[in-house]
């Protein structure tokens, strides 16, 4: 099935390659309604199933999904900055959600970066008919101190191999279909040597979802932990080749997190702003209006090294002095 076979101009989320406005205008209309959920969502530690309905409904869960399948194109060459802009505006209005669909987005990037013409006519139709991703890279136990040490691996059998792990924070699971499993093949070179992506869908047998999570925040993206236990993964599941994430992708997920913290800041602020403005004897407070204006030129400043460096992330500047440049945007952003 090819690209061409796999969907029709009727059910494409984005027929034409959106302009940024086109796609804010969506997340805007969206957005009110997540923010009024926000709190309920919250307090039941309850995924957000009605925001994501919504998203796919308005094409926001194929926005790294490549313009021939019928996605917006973003988080690739030329289409950075649109990417960042989009998620801080998301998170503006409900960071979980943000968070959420940045994970899902970014697990269907890599997975069509990375796979061969056969695998992305497979996986990308139906992703963009709604077939959600997670993206597990985590080994880290929630409630366990120490180093983290990744040591996943398949384990060649006849079609595929075996897969036996136990990963953390797998946001977007309870939504899911596939599972995109960092780990490596065998072998006795380092790790990121040898580092693919195991797509796995979520019903495989031997995949375990556990009711480990129990947070003070980011409540309702259900970020669980996962245990596969000798669960069975083909050949044409296994996307990328061994170590190409880090020789062959020069993308990241700084800016991204950048942009969660800085709409999450941002809204936090447009809330103070809207309080204060209600209450006379705090908007008339010279000390209250000096911490504000620190507050928004904070904002101004993350703001203006997010959009610096997707600028160089869109020219095609070198990887790593952008990936440093893009993990000093984040520590600005979690500060603001």
């Amino acid at each position: 099935m090819t690209a061409t076979e796999a969907v029709t101009i009727g059910n494409l989320p984005w027929p034409e390659p959106p302009t940024t406005e086109e796609v804010l205008a969506r997340v805007d209309a969206l957005g009110p309604g997540w923010r009024e959920r926000q709190r309920a969502l919250d307090e039941a530690v309850e995924f957000p199933h009605q925001n994501f309905a919504e998203a796919k409904a308005a094409g926001l869960h194929a926005l790294c999904v490549p313009t021939e399948y019928g996605g917006a194109g973003f988080w690739l060459p030329g289409r950075f900055g649109p990417w960042y802009e989009v998620l801080e505006r998301m998170a503006r209005w409900e960071t979980n959600t943000a968070q959420l669909i940045q994970v899902h987005n970014h697990a269907a990037g890599v997975i069509a970066w990375h796979s061969t013409p056969e695998q992305r006519d497979h996986f990308m139709p139906r992703i963009v008919d709604g077939a959600f991703c997670a993206s597990l890279g985590s080994e880290a136990h929630l409630y366990e101190n120490g180093a983290e040490v990744l040591e996943s691996e398949l384990v060649r059998v006849d079609g595929g191999y075996r897969l036996t792990a136990r990963k953390g924070f797998a946001s977007v699971a309870a939504a899911a279909r596939y599972l995109m499993v960092w780990c490596a093949v065998e072998g006795d070179t380092p790790y990121a040597q040898r580092l693919v992506f195991a797509v796995v869908d979520v019903e495989s047998e031997g995949v375990e979802l556990l009711d480990d999570w129990q947070m003070l925040g980011m409540r309702s993206t259900i970020s669980c932990g996962v245990r596969f236990e000798n669960v069975f993964v083909p050949d044409d599941h296994v996307v990328g080749e061994p170590g190409g994430w880090v020789t062959g992708d020069p993308r990241t997920f700084s800016c991204a997190y950048a942009s969660n913290h800085l709409g999450s800041a941002q809204g936090a602020f447009d809330f103070l702003v809207g309080y204060i403005g209600s209450r006379p004897d705090l908007s008339g407070s010279e000390a209250v209006r000096v911490k504000l204006g620190q507050m928004d030129a904070q904002l101004f400043a993350a703001r203006a090294c997010l959009r610096a460096t997707a600028a160089r992330l869109d020219r095609g500047d070198d990887p790593d002095e952008c990936e440093a440049d893009a993990v000093r945007t984040m520590h600005l952003a979690k500060d603001a």
